[in-house]
This record gives structure tokens, sequence and C-alpha cells, in this order.
């Protein structure tokens, strides 16, 4: 009997926490989010890449993580993917980059379906065993009861010097046979976060 007791009492306590509203969480997804940057060399040309693999959430907090996995960074041409994971990003050590940032979860959930807000924020980038706080200003549309989008209207301009990757741009360039790569890379990003409890 009483071990009965507990099981219910515990299964009960479970139903409380689960099924309250502010353990709801948004779980970002990959297929519908793009994030890409614009890389220039010989001073003339500029390519657009991207990054095929993306991860991340934003919890009850506000607390939201994105995560980039190096590895699946796509330039079209296979060698030069191979060089970027290995010369540049050293995925064996560094293999993802992340993105933290602070919202008002509550703004999220209060916006109508088909609303837009939009706001300046501060965010920290991790890439390569450094850290920086980087700024942007974002537009968030909400597409449904379930599902927002994450959008920024500003391009973020990153240095590569600012996370120890100089040494690696210009290890690309010698053996790449280039006379200048651009140390600097602009991203832009459309981010789909869906809720789940």
């Amino acid at each position: 009997m009483p071990s009965t007791y507990y099981k219910r009492l515990i299964f009960s306590v479970f139903l409380m926490f689960t099924s309250m509203p502010g353990w709801a969480q948004w779980q970002l997804d990959n297929a519908e989010s793009q994030l890409y940057y614009v890389t220039s060399k010989a001073a003339a040309i500029s390519e657009i890449n991207t990054f095929s693999r993306l991860s991340g959430s934003i919890d009850d907090a506000g607390n939201a993580i994105l995560e980039i996995d190096l590895s699946s960074v796509d330039t079209a041409i296979e060698i030069r993917d191979q060089r970027m994971q290995e010369i540049l990003f050293e995925v064996s050590d560094y293999p993802t980059a992340e993105v933290a940032v602070s919202v008002d979860s509550s703004s999220l959930e209060n916006l109508a379906v088909g609303e837009t807000a939009i706001s300046s924020y501060n965010f920290s980038l991790s890439l390569h065993g450094m850290s920086q706080v980087l700024s942007s200003e974002l537009k968030v549309t909400k597409l449904s009861n379930d599902r927002i989008e994450i959008q920024s209207l500003q391009p973020v301009l990153i240095n590569a010097g600012q996370f120890a990757l100089a040494q690696g741009v210009e290890a690309l360039r010698e053996v790449a046979g280039l006379p200048s790569i651009n140390p600097n890379v602009v991203v832009t990003f459309t981010l789909v976060y869906q809720q789940s409890m």
C-alpha cells in the first residue's frame, strides 16, 4: 500500500510540473533555419557560404542558445570545406561555435500570430576558444501559435582576429595561392523555433 501511494504521489508531482506552461521550450528547426556569411578575397571577389547543421533552444527563463556545427561548413567546394574545417576552424579541437543571448520569453508567448517585434540585442559568440560580445537588431515574427522566426535585420560583422583565427586565414591564403583574404566576414541569419513541452 505505501509503495502504491508513493508511486501515485511521484506521478502526480511529475504531471504537475510537466503540465505547467512555463516549462515550454522553443527548439530550433534546422530544416527551416539558415545562417550565411560572406567572405572576400583577392580584393574584388566575394562569396556566400553557409553551415548546414544548426541546433539550439530558448528556455522558459529566456536563455537562448544557438550551436553551429563547424564541420558542416558549406562553401560549395569540397576541398575548400575540408581546408576550412582543418586549417581555419580546427574542428578536432573546436567543433562548434555557440551564440548565447537573453530574451524576454514572455514577449514571445504574448506575440499574436503574424505580429512582429524589433529589438536590439547584445549576444556572446564563442568561437575557436575565444568569446566576444556582439550586437544586432533582430526581427521576431510569430509564424503560428507554436512557431517563431528570428531574423537579423543588421548584418553582423565578425573579425577573424577577435577569435584567434587570423593565423588560420593566412594559412588558407597561402594554400590557395591568393594575394589576400579579408579577415572580416558578414553574417546574416533566419532562425525558426518550434515550441515544445
